[in-house]
């Protein structure tokens, strides 16, 4: 079931590389560019989270349909897997809007999750259905927190060095948005196949 809008509500705290890291694979000794080279590691992180369709570090994510899938067969499913499974982080909140338009939190216990499937899913009871609700845009809406962990550890190594290679990429050669020589507009064949061993395909 396609969702109408996707939106982060809490970005993450931390990123997955660290910019102590991020210098060390720059090999950049000074401070001067510290700043920069954090934006960069934000847009690196932003730009394969993209790539893979995936959350790297705990976020808490809202997405919103018009409707719940019809006569309760289906699944709802929580793009940007993988959800979080530890903590504080595993909350879900799902609201829906009656007929008469006001809003209502649905109960917990009137539905079920599976953090453990990719992608999560949020599920009815064993032979219920979804609630009457009034058919509209945005109006059902699901929010949970996505991510491998709290911290950057928590990301696959294979994703943290693609976000360094990107990094680089960026710093060395990048930075008035054109390249020149032998470098192509595209990321490099190397960060592409790194991510790609992580990817697991479309689901909308």
């Amino acid at each position: 079931m396609q969702y109408r809008s996707l939106t982060r509500a809490t970005p993450p705290a931390v990123e997955p590389v660290t910019l102590a890291e991020a210098k060390a694979h720059l090999r950049v000794d000074t401070s001067d560019d510290d700043t920069y080279i954090g934006t960069l590691i934000a847009a690196a992180r932003e730009w394969c989270e993209e790539y893979l369709d995936r959350t790297l570090v705990h976020t808490q994510w809202v997405v919103r349909f018009d409707t719940f899938p019809p006569d309760g067969t289906h699944d709802i499913e929580l793009p940007r897997p993988p959800m979080a499974t530890a903590g504080t982080t595993t909350a879900v909140a799902l609201t829906f809007t009656f007929e008469n338009g006001t809003t209502s939190t649905y109960s917990t216990a009137s539905y079920r999750v599976d953090r453990a499937g990719t992608p999560g899913t949020v599920k009815t009871l064993y032979g219920q259905t979804w609630p009457p609700h009034l058919r509209d845009d945005n109006a059902i809406s699901v929010t949970w927190w996505g991510g491998y962990g709290a911290s950057g550890t928590s990301v696959p190594a294979a994703i943290r060095h693609a976000i360094l290679m990107l990094v680089g990429h960026w710093y060395d050669g990048a930075r008035s948005g054109v390249l020149t020589g032998s470098i192509s507009k595209e990321v490099e064949f190397g960060v592409k196949s790194l991510l790609d061993s992580q990817r697991w395909g479309s689901y909308r």
